[in-house]
C-alpha cells in the first residue's frame, strides 16, 4: 500500500488507489465523459508540465482551470478551454451536483489535480472525497501519493514523474 508523501493527518479508511501504470490512467481519462483539469503553480524543481497539461486536455476534450499565474501561459499555448478561478471556488462548484459546468453543458465527472502544495491539495481532495463522491472521481497527477483522491500516482522522482506524464500523452494521442 502506498503511503502519503507527508504524514500529518490521517486520511481515514477510504484511500486512493495508486495507479502505477500510465496506460491504465490514460484510459481512465479517455473514458471520462466530462473531464476537468485543475492546475496550480507548484511543480517539482526543474519541471514545467504545462505543455503536457494542454496535450492531455486536447486529447481528452477537457476544460483547464488555472488557479494562478499559469493562466496566461496556458492560454498562450493555443487551447481555448482555459479558465481562471481560485482553487477553493472550483472545488466548491465541483461538489455541487447541480452545477452546469464552465460551459453550461453539465457537471464534470472526472477532476484531475496537479501543481498544488501537498497540504493544500490534501484539503481540496478531502473536501471532494467526503461530499462529491457520488458524482465525481478525482485524480492527483502530482508526483506524490495523495490518499484523499479517488486515484493517485505513487510517490515518484521528478524524472520518473515526467516520463509517466509523457506516457499518458502517448496513449491519449496515439503517438
Amino acid at each position: 500500500m502506498e503511503r502519503p508523501w507527508q504524514r500529518g493527518e490521517i486520511p481515514g479508511p477510504v484511500r486512493s488507489v495508486a495507479i502505477k501504470d500510465p496506460k491504465s490512467l490514460a484510459l481512465m481519462i479517455k473514458r471520462a465523459k466530462r473531464p476537468i483539469i485543475i492546475v496550480g503553480n507548484k511543480f517539482p524543481p526543474g519541471t514545467n508540465p504545462l505543455e503536457i497539461v494542454v496535450k492531455i486536455a486536447k486529447a481528452a476534450n477537457a476544460h483547464i482551470v488555472a488557479t494562478g499565474v499559469n493562466f496566461k501561459a496556458l492560454r498562450e499555448k493555443g487551447y481555448e478551454h482555459v479558465y481562471l478561478m481560485p482553487a477553493l471556488e472550483i472545488v466548491d462548484r465541483l461538489r455541487d451536483p447541480s452545477w452546469r459546468g464552465l460551459d453550461g453543458k453539465g457537471q464534470y465527472d472526472f477532476a484531475v489535480f496537479l501543481g498544488f502544495p501537498y497540504y493544500y491539495e490534501w484539503l481540496l481532495l478531502n473536501g471532494l472525497k467526503h461530499v462529491a463522491y457520488k458524482h465525481l472521481k478525482t485524480i492527483s497527477l502530482d508526483p506524490y501519493y495523495h490518499p484523499n483522491a479517488s486515484y493517485s500516482l505513487p510517490n515518484l522522482t521528478p524524472d520518473k514523474w515526467c516520463s509517466y506524464l509523457g506516457e499518458i500523452v502517448k496513449v491519449l494521442t496515439g503517438e
